[in-house]
């Protein structure tokens, strides 16, 4: 235990370190921010004059005008009707001529609604929105549930996967629920950066816990003493791990705590299918929340033992820092190279592949992308976690037993 708190209070009272987490904090708190920044309202007062609010207030006045509750059939129906009363009358939805007022009364409260079905009835090929002015309100509000089934039939390729699909969405309670809040917002976006930096952070914590000791040679007095191999190396995972683990929960909690609180603990309850386009799980907002935050922590210890293992392999900081920097955003890398089956198959085994920009854990869990292995597929966030769950007892234990080889030879 005195090995494993000197060795805590040491990574802990290296500046860099205190840099490294105080930066973590500051940033969960920003990028809280953007999202509630990011929201506006525009409304005509009594004197005629155009106002615009942000942020809380227009948080606020958006949950008033929003219709909220199921997306039933009289819903959808009102929606088109009101989306083809504003096209007929100024070209379409989208034109900056349309009267702030129309807007606020006529589309804002059902712009959830109309999103759904320009998705839902979308090009399954180039999921390009489709112009709703086209579709009869009726028709609409009768089978927005079987066109969905059908979206998610036509964008699956794969045959095998398609059984998986629509066992996945079977499980998803009808009508979906919706209620003005987090799922409506940039939130889940910031969610998924936040996560990315700080296993990107984390990696800069740990690539130089073995390295840095070999570069001084503290290390050749350290494997001398009673407990400097396999108890040393075992104290020294678990204050990284630690300190990196806690520091994670503690800003997802920041960011997770500010925007619920803002946007309403109460939208948790909205299903990810009326916030989303197409897609899967049977989960509200607040499940993709807490999904989302268990994957990338499972990602960040991932990638902590591997970074440990390179760290283990490295004779000085500069070299386990430039792999660990390397291979912490090689799946981004990849991602942006190609979208092959294999590729992908390479950039989400990797420790680091359930993080990233555009290619997280998080946005694989409302896409409807599946991973062929000859005649199997696989839903890409089952690989993810799978991986990463792998991974993190894997590069543990490889970290100590390198790590006894280096104090041998």
């Amino acid at each position: 235990m005195s090995i494993f708190y000197l060795e805590l209070k040491r990574v802990l009272k290296t500046r860099s370190t205190w840099i490294l987490l105080i930066a973590a904090i500051l940033l969960s708190g920003a990028l809280a921010y953007f999202p509630i920044s990011f929201v506006n309202y525009s409304y005509v007062n009594e004197n005629g004059n155009s106002v615009t609010v942000s942020g809380i207030k227009a948080v606020q006045l958006m949950k008033k005008i929003t219709v909220q509750g199921d997306i039933t059939p009289d819903k959808i129906k009102k929606a088109v009707e009101n989306y083809q009363e504003v096209a007929k009358k100024y070209g379409s939805i989208y034109k900056d001529n349309i009267p702030q007022d129309v807007l606020n009364k006529k589309i804002l409260p059902f712009q959830h609604i109309i999103r759904s079905l320009e998705s839902v009835y979308a090009d399954p090929q180039t999921k390009a929105p489709a112009d709703l002015s086209k579709i009869s309100s009726g028709e609409a509000a009768k089978n927005f549930y079987e066109k969905y089934t059908w979206q998610i039939k036509n964008r699956v390729i794969q045959p095998s996967a398609h059984k998986q699909a629509l066992a996945l969405y079977e499980k998803v309670d009808k009508p979906f629920k919706f209620t003005y809040g987090v799922g409506s917002s940039d939130a889940s976006a910031y969610l998924i950066i936040l996560i990315f930096m700080l296993v990107f952070l984390c990696t800069f914590i740990t690539a130089p816990i073995f390295s840095a000791e070999y570069q001084t040679g503290a290390d050749n007095i350290l494997r001398c003493t009673k407990y400097g191999r396999t108890k040393l190396a075992v104290s020294k995972i678990i204050s990284a791990v630690l300190i990196c683990g806690i520091s994670f929960a503690v800003c997802i909690f920041i960011f997770l705590f500010i925007e619920n609180s803002v946007f309403g603990w109460d939208s948790l309850k909205t299903s990810i299918q009326s916030v989303e386009t197409i897609c899967l799980p049977a989960i509200n907002v607040g499940q993709f929340e807490m999904i989302t935050a268990a994957a990338g922590l499972f990602t960040l210890l991932a990638t902590v033992g591997f970074t440990l293992f390179l760290s283990a392999n490295c004779r000085n900081t500069v070299n386990s820092m430039i792999l660990a920097i390397v291979f912490c955003l090689l799946p981004l890398i990849i991602s942006s190279i190609s979208g092959s089956n294999v590729m992908n198959w390479l950039r989400m085994i990797l420790p680091s592949g359930g993080v990233g920009l555009g290619n997280s854990f998080g946005i694989s869990l409302v896409e409807l992308k599946f991973l062929s292995l000859g005649a199997h597929s696989f839903w890409s966030p089952y690989v993810m976690i799978i991986a990463s769950a792998a991974a993190v007892p894997l590069f543990l234990i490889l970290t100590i037993v390198f790590y006894c080889r280096h104090e041998a030879a």
